[in-house]
């Protein structure tokens, strides 16, 4: 027990005569943590909060282009500039806003497209009178596929954000024809004795029907967790735990080069204890980091206009889930140190691996994106297990039957990786 307690002491003395290395090791992480949540903050944010400037040229003049018009007026997404300087948009102008990056979107109402419109539901409705034995019908000429609503972008915006703003445009635009449609049937049916009615809100009509996200715990509101916080802050303080690497490997390799590993060696019964005084020593320092990161997820993130990290209802298991991190990160540095015999080779091991490995364990993007062979891969990754466990409970709200397995799995990583750390030390003592 002298022993392992000398090993704690060696281990802080050589960890507080490096105070750069470790404010390193401390706020980087706090660094990575504040910047990722702030700059990730939007794409987390309920959608019904974003709103956008929406360049729009009406060259139409029509009732459909009067549909859009009012539709993304009322919308509290969009923001439609018809004219800049009190002067109505041309599309020349519009093109031009975008290419400049001004402005991130723009539609374009083209001349006869309420026509083209009004004539294909005058088909549609045609085509139902006839089913239906209607005597009349309505005048109608062979279709245009010339007339379609035009959509423009920036063309620095990313493939996402055009997904989503032309689902929402298309979204108006089918309600818009859908609305002129239900008019030509009412006509031609003759259900409608006056005009108001015809134009009745074809949205209200159907306001039952459709998709409306619900919570899956009625005890709390789970949308109100989905925000930059509650991702980023977990996910990157267990990348930085991984860091650990660096300090664990590079005092190994030191100590071999300047003898003293060898000294302690020939100590009798010292490697095994002194090695698991280094385990316990790093676990401990890991454990700090990870709850100094939660810290600043509880406290310093309202600060800065972001929502406060939400542990969980059993957040007591973020501990023994924190150590069991703690345990694999440091066992994964003390097998880095083990096997790799100079800095230059160590360092750059430990490093790049931790982001390789943070990639596979679905920090950067979510494992359902890769690829089905990569995804068996991903399994292997202590970061993934990490990183499931600790949304378990935060996201989840998982009790300690969500999140054992993942803890033996760290575990058994961590010890596995120990076991053959120690056993390549001893051997290269013998000189094998």
């Amino acid at each position: 027990m002298k022993k392992i307690f000398a090993t704690l002491i060696k281990e802080w003395l050589l960890l507080k005569r490096d105070a750069a290395g470790v404010m390193l090791l401390l706020l980087m992480p706090a660094v990575l943590i504040v910047v990722m949540a702030l700059i990730q903050d939007a794409p987390f944010r309920d959608y019904q909060e974003l709103r956008f400037n929406l360049l729009l040229v009406d060259e139409d003049g029509g009732s459909l282009a009067k549909e859009i018009i009012n539709g993304l007026k009322k919308s509290k997404n969009f923001s439609v500039v018809e004219s800049l300087d009190g002067k109505p948009l041309k599309v020349d102008q519009l093109k031009d806003l975008l290419q400049k990056g001004t402005f991130k979107v723009g539609i374009v109402i083209p001349h006869g497209a309420t026509a083209e419109v009004a004539n294909s539901a005058n088909l549609v409705a045609n085509n139902m009178a006839k089913k239906l034995g209607l005597g009349s019908t309505m005048p109608t000429r062979e279709s245009r596929d010339s007339s379609y609503v035009r959509l423009f972008f920036d063309p620095a915006t990313k493939p996402t954000f055009r997904s989503s703003i032309s689902f929402a445009l298309d979204r108006f635009v089918t309600l818009s024809c859908t609305n002129i449609l239900i008019q030509r049937i009412s006509r031609l049916s003759k259900t409608v004795s006056d005009s108001t009615s015809s134009d009745a809100d074809f949205k209200k009509v159907f306001a039952g029907v459709g998709i409306k996200e619900e919570v899956l715990n009625e005890n709390k509101k789970d949308k109100s967790h989905i925000n930059s916080v509650q991702h980023n802050v977990p996910a990157w303080a267990i990348f930085g735990m991984f860091f650990i690497v660096i300090p664990i490997a590079g005092n190994m390799i030191r100590e071999r080069e300047d003898g003293s590993a060898i000294r302690i060696e020939l100590i009798p019964y010292t490697a095994r204890l002194v090695s698991l005084g280094r385990i316990i020593f790093y676990t401990l320092i890991c454990t700090l980091q990870f709850w100094i990161m939660m810290a600043l997820g509880l406290w310093l993130m309202p600060v800065l206009g972001l929502p406060s990290l939400y542990l969980g209802i059993h957040g007591w298991l973020l501990l023994p889930i924190s150590l069991c991190i703690a345990f694999a990160a440091t066992s994964y540095g003390y097998f880095t140190g083990a096997f790799f015999k100079t800095s230059n080779q160590g360092m750059p091991f430990g490093a790049i691996s931790i982001v390789i490995l943070s990639a596979l364990g679905g920090l950067w993007v979510p494992i359902d994106l890769l690829p089905a062979a990569m995804k068996k891969v991903a399994l292997i990754s202590p970061l993934h297990w990490s990183l499931e466990s600790v949304h378990n409970i935060i996201l989840r709200d998982g009790s300690f039957a969500d999140v054992w397995q993942a803890m033996i799995y760290l575990l058994v990583f961590g010890s596995t990786l120990w076991l053959i750390s120690i056993y390549k030390n001893i051997s290269r003592a013998k000189g094998i």
